[in-house]
Parts: C-alpha cells; sequence; structure tokens
C-alpha cells in the first residue's frame, strides 16, 4: 500500500492526511470548499480550518470525490457525521468493494435514523462492516501534526483486521491500540463531545474544578449506560476512546465543545457560537441523537438531558446544573 486517501478536509481530516504522510504514505484528500483545495495544494497549508501548519507535499487536494476513493485501497472517513450519506452517496458503489479498507474518524450519531457512522456505511455499500474500522481517542489535530506523543484506538469487527491496519501507521509519535468493540469505540467518540459541552459550561459559570471533576465522572457513567445497552463492552468505556477522549476533550481548551460549552456558561446563545466559527462542535447535533437513543432504551442520563434542554429548549445554564444536582441521591458508578 503506498497511498492513503482522505475524505474531509477539516481539521482533523488533513491531521490524518499529515499522519500519513509522516507514516511515508503518499496522500490524496477530498475537499468540499476550492480554497481549500487551493490553499492546500498551491501553499501546502490548510489556510482555513487548520492555519499556520506546513503540510507534507506529499499530500495533494481534489475536488472529485471518485477520483479520490479509486487512488488508495484504504480510505480514511472524516466527513462530520450529519453530512456522510449525502456525501458518499456520490462515490460510485463499484469503487467500495472487498478489496478497500474504510477508517472512519468522524465522531457522532446520525440524526433521525439514530445510526452509528458503521451502519451508515452498512446502509450505503452492504458487505463493506467487514472491511471498517473505527479510529477513535484523545487526540487533538494541532497537537498531532506537531508530533506530540498520541494514542488512540482502532476498532473492527474482526480483531485481526485492527491488529494488522495499525501496524500500517504505528509511528512513534502515534500508537495505536486494537480492539473489536465497534460500537463502544464510535459512542464513546460521540458522546465525550455532549460531555464535553457541560463540562464547559461548569466552567462558563465558574463553578469551579470540583464540579468539573464531578461532571465528568458522572459523564463517563452516562456513557458506559448507554454504551451497555447497544451492545458495548463496559470495558471499553475506561480506554483511549472512553475515558481518554472524554478526559481530554472535557478540560483541553482547544476542544470545540469544551469552548461551545464555556460560551454558553458565560452568557452567549448558540446561534452566536454557531456563526461565529467555521469549525463544527460535534456534541451540538449529536445531543439530539443521544436525548432520543436515551429515551428509547429507557436509559438515565441527566447531563444529556441538561446540555439538550440548554441548547434547544432555552434552559438557562446555571439552571441545567441545578436540575441535575436537585435529583435524588443514588449510588456510585454505573
Amino acid at each position: 500500500m503506498k497511498s492513503v486517501s482522505v475524505l474531509g478536509a477539516g481539521a482533523w481530516g488533513t491531521a490524518i492526511s499529515q499522519l500519513a504522510a509522516f507514516a511515508g504514505y503518499e496522500v490524496r484528500i477530498w475537499a468540499y470548499e476550492k480554497e481549500v483545495i487551493d490553499s492546500i495544494n498551491k501553499d501546502h497549508e490548510n489556510k482555513i480550518y487548520l492555519p499556520g501548519f506546513v503540510l507534507d507535499k506529499k499530500i495533494r487536494a481534489f475536488q472529485d470525490i471518485n477520483q479520490v476513493v479509486a487512488a488508495s485501497q484504504l480510505v480514511f472517513n472524516v466527513v462530520p457525521v450529519q453530512f456522510i450519506r449525502n456525501v458518499w452517496k456520490k462515490v460510485n458503489p463499484e469503487l467500495v468493494n472487498r478489496d478497500k479498507y474504510i477508517i472512519n474518524a468522524s465522531k457522532g450519531i446520525e440524526q433521525n435514523t439514530l445510526c452509528l457512522v458503521s451502519e451508515i456505511f452498512e446502509s450505503l455499500f452492504p458487505g463493506i462492516i467487514n472491511n471498517f474500522l473505527v479510529l477513535s481517542g484523545p487526540s487533538f489535530a494541532e497537537e498531532v501534526v506537531k508530533k506530540v506523543p498520541t494514542s488512540v484506538s482502532l476498532a473492527a469487527g474482526n480483531i485481526e483486521l485492527a491488529a494488522r491496519i495499525s501496524k500500517l501507521f504505528h509511528i512513534p509519535q502515534f500508537r495505536l491500540y486494537k480492539t473489536d468493540d465497534l460500537i463502544g469505540v464510535q459512542l464513546g467518540g460521540a458522546l465525550k463531545n455532549v460531555m464535553a459541552i457541560a463540562s464547559g459550561a461548569v466552567d462558563g459559570l465558574g463553578l469551579g474544578l470540583n464540579t468539573r471533576a464531578a461532571m465528568i465522572t458522572r459523564g463517563l457513567s452516562e456513557m458506559a449506560r448507554l454504551g451497555i445497552a447497544l451492545g458495548a463492552s463496559p470495558e471499553t468505556f475506561s480506554g483511549l476512546s472512553g475515558m481518554g477522549d472524554l478526559i481530554l476533550t472535557c478540560t483541553g481548551n482547544l476542544s470545540r465543545n469544551y469552548t461551545a460549552g464555556y460560551r454558553l456558561g458565560q452568557g452567549e446563545t448558540i446561534q452566536e457560537i454557531l456563526e461565529s466559527t467555521n469549525s463544527v462542535a460535534e456534541g451540538v447535533t449529536t445531543v439530539k441523537s443521544v436525548q432520543a437513543l436515551a429515551q428509547r432504551h429507557n436509559i438515565d442520563m441527566p447531563i444529556t438531558e441538561a446540555v439538550y434542554k440548554g441548547i434547544y429548549e432555552d434552559l438557562s445554564p446555571k439552571n441545567a446544573i441545578r436540575s441535575i444536582l436537585a435529583r435524588n441521591l443514588k449510588s456510585d458508578g454505573i
């Protein structure tokens, strides 16, 4: 395998492209915006989504999605979850065959259908689940391109597939831990963004480190409860794609979701926050899907409910936090 393809040229898609170039691959990246394509090809920089970082000359950007998919045996999906279905419908199904491997690096749950990304792909390309993997874990794009040591999970239904693909990207500063819990790794990546909004709101309100630590800990319990109900392994939520990603996203100021929550806590509206940035805070849309899944499976998820009401029912952050603290006392743990 000499080349890798990447669909989606946001900050994370660009970082994955740079990572693949670090590993020695020629990289073809598909971008929707012409200005992003021109910026990558002419200036070797993604000035829109990852400014200030020089990209490897092995990375080339294209607007023809089928050209990019056809170019490599291994394709990373980094298209935001709510757009995956429409974007991948443009791909010729004959290109997504049994020799093609898809690694999903987007985090979220599709609205309306409540599908995980693996389910979206299986509905579009029946049988692809056998060649489908998920990469998730504590990994800010900016730090990956700076070669900061990073560890993540790589999941596949077949553990041998995860082991084989992980070796292709094993470089000193980027370590992949294999797992066969495809559901748990996807849910960890999606749910932590909701909890990060809550964590940011706690800090925006100035409630202190004790409150934030409690929010993160109880958030992890919520994640595990829903995960177990959907067939995930509880141990996954103690690993990199669960606890690891949750800690990073709930405490790091590079987190888009934490920042959105912080600004909510400071008194801004969600409309003001979304209109002021090019980046996607996935938790804003994911919380709708998580709230619906919690209701469908009768799972108690008070932090999720508070975030949902804060964003979509205009509940103030202060009252949202109060709604959690006013609940009846319970035992600790999941």
